[in-house]
């Protein structure tokens, strides 16, 4: 109690006012609904809850995606409702709920919020027609009537009072990433004490994963921010590629290769430069007469080089829709097939169960639950990792649940008019709107007030005790069943991580099964979302090695490409494929291979990429002992 009074006081003006706008939207919405007649009016109050957010571009956002799902799924349970026999409608629901979080998983940003709206609103349209035959055209409209209703008034209140995105200081942080990644590089190269790079090394992932995963939020409502996205997320791939090279980089001059002075010192002006936003200078190539045994800076360069382009186009002025001569060479698009295969299951496999309940029982208070089965399945499947969530979705849903049977058994039967039941939901909107932006409770308040408003039937007729209690005690059943399912079936951390770094050795052992060299283009893209999705997941307890993986593909092409061009080469490849083809699992015994290998070799430029794979697989170790543990060791 302390705590939470600590909490309170610590509220500023900003905080108050945002709590007040919430609970006016809210109140106001379910007024408006109210005196325009619509059926089941607390529906209305629903959307500010979830569409509330830290920008204004993400509100307008989130409000126009709404409307968007909102009326496709409307128009799907309708269609459903009118052409289906009534023991079909459960089937075909099912099938469009599993459709829904299929396709929410597969569309980026804010759009994906559509797809989640396009489901809850077949399933919360469908299921009171298997109740109430007659009337399922009437509840569609009605769910459609509310949703216009919140949506609006939550724009035009709590939208135009939220602040805009800050987009010009994430620009800067991005831009101070990449000069950090520049800072690493050179560190690399003239720091011969691991200590000294390795944790700003893994302070780059850390950051990188975070900038990455705001982009988005960061361009919402914005149409030249989603443009300029495009050279954000180019500046965060070069900043990545820029380690990477430098870390394969200094495994070479660790075994004796060398750099020449003038190249470091133009990196040290690159820097200095970068520092102080002035244009960036390109690396000009060493001399190889007076370095014999040079590294090769052309993959510095190229990244440096992106990093250049990609900063000046993030930071111009004005540009077209497209600049010609700016790399925008990116990540591959953040899609998760197994996630959302797992997602889609149990979310079409939840609505398809609970709908059937409905159906052959008849029962109201089932209706409620499988409501409740049916939004928060998908509500937890469109999270990335939904185990987070579960204790704030229980605990939220408990809450609503009793306090909304309270409400009906002890004030309903009191508050008989409309004027009297808007007056009597003042308090409880009051209470959400103070608990959503106190940051420890937040969560638990977002569940409670949207479980409270479907039990508690807000403007609905008075009920016994025994149906008040069947329904909060039906809807808490249907949520603690669908957060047991995702809690069994979904991912654990330390597993699921273990799946990501398991993606990552298919994506290197598929160059191993290919018969020509692949695109080093679109496999960079896909292994740099495969780090960048490790490092968003498992944070500061990353594993390091991950580069290792990364410069250990690009090793694997680079040595391709040069065993095809050597014609006259009478080296049998078929060794280094054997090498390597349980790297994973044993990669000292593939490391001491490649090292025999290329001290038998007469071709210096094969042998150099043997032993750059050598290097990489020792980058790697750590990340490949991570994933060949078991759980609980």
């Amino acid at each position: 109690m302390s705590s939470l009074f600590a909490a309170l006081t610590a509220l500023d003006k900003t905080a108050w006012r945002h709590a007040f706008l919430l609970a006016l939207s809210s109140w106001l919405s379910f007024v408006i609904a109210t005196v325009l007649g619509v059926e089941h009016a607390y529906w209305a109050a629903m959307p500010v809850w979830v569409l509330a957010q830290a920008t204004r571009g993400l509100v307008f956002e989130r409000a126009f995606y709404r409307l968007v799902g909102t009326g496709a799924g409307a128009l799907i349970g309708l269609l459903i409702i009118s052409f289906s026999p009534t023991l079909w409608q459960p089937v075909w629901m099912a099938l469009a709920v599993f459709c829904s979080i299929g396709l929410l998983h597969s569309l980026h940003g804010v759009r994906s919020y559509m797809a989640l709206m396009l489901g809850i609103t077949i399933a919360v349209v469908v299921m009171p027609a298997l109740l109430y035959f007659e009337d399922g055209m009437q509840l569609a409209w009605a769910r459609v009537q509310c949703t216009l209703i919140g949506v609006s008034v939550t724009t035009l209140i709590t939208g135009f009072g939220t602040p805009k995105s800050a987009r010009d200081e994430f620009y800067l942080k991005v831009r101070t990433l990449a000069v950090d990644a520049a800072e690493t590089a050179l560190l690399l190269l003239t720091s011969q004490n691991p200590k000294q790079w390795q944790q700003k090394l893994s302070q780059i992932h850390l950051d990188l994963s975070a900038l990455e995963a705001q982009t988005v939020s960061m361009a919402a409502g914005s149409v030249d921010g989603h443009k300029r996205n495009a050279y954000v997320e180019a500046l965060l791939f070069a900043t990545l590629e820029t380690v990477a090279a430098a870390q394969h980089l200094h495994y070479q001059i660790q075994r004796g290769m060398v750099i020449s002075p003038a190249a470091l010192q133009q990196l040290e002006d690159v820097v200095q430069r970068f520092k102080v936003g002035q244009a960036l200078e390109p690396i000009r190539r060493q001399a190889p007469e007076r370095y014999p045994d040079k590294v090769s800076l052309a993959r510095l360069r190229r990244a440096l080089g992106q990093v250049a382009r990609a900063e000046a186009a993030l930071f111009a002025e004005s540009y077209p829709w497209w600049r010609k001569g700016v790399s925008v060479r990116r990540f591959e698009p953040a899609r998760n097939w197994v996630l959302a295969r797992r997602a889609a299951l149990i979310a079409g496999g939840a609505a398809l169960t609970s709908s059937l309940a409905v159906y052959f029982t008849q029962n109201v208070a089932f209706e409620l639950a499988a409501t409740g089965i049916c939004i928060f399945s998908m509500i937890l499947g469109s999270m990335p990792r939904p185990q987070a969530f579960i204790r704030f979705v229980m605990t939220g849903a408990c809450i609503g649940a009793v306090v909304a049977a309270f409400y009906r058994i002890g004030l309903q039967p009191y508050f008989i008019t409309p004027v009297a039941v808007c007056i009597s939901l003042i308090p409880f909107v009051v209470l959400a709107g103070i608990g959503r932006v106190i940051p420890s409770i937040a969560n638990y308040a977002l569940d409670a007030i949207m479980c409270f408003l479907i039990v508690s039937q807000l403007g609905g007729p008075t009920a016994s005790i025994d149906v008040v209690l069947q329904g909060a005690s039906a809807l808490i059943a249907g949520v603690v069943l669908t957060c047991g399912a995702y809690k069994l079936l979904t991912q654990h951390s330390d597993k699921w991580a273990r799946f990501l770094i398991g993606e990552m050795i298919k994506t290197v052992q598929s160059i191993l099964s290919s018969a020509q060299a692949q695109p080093v283009g679109q496999w960079r893209a896909r292994m740099a979302r495969h780090i960048l999705r490790l490092s968003q997941w498992m944070g500061a307890d990353t594993p390091t090695g991950s580069l290792g993986l990364f410069n250990l593909g690009y090793g694997l092409i680079a040595w391709q490409r040069l065993s095809a061009a050597a014609k006259n080469s009478n080296f049998d490849h078929s060794v280094v494929l054997s090498a390597l083809a349980d790297f994973a699992h044993h990669p000292d015994h593939s490391q001491q291979v490649l090292l025999r290998v290329a001290a038998q070799l007469d071709d210096a430029t094969l042998a150099d990429a043997l032993y750059d794979m050598a290097d990489a697989l020792v980058e790697a170790k750590p990340v490949l002992l991570f994933w060949q543990q078991t759980p609980g060791q």
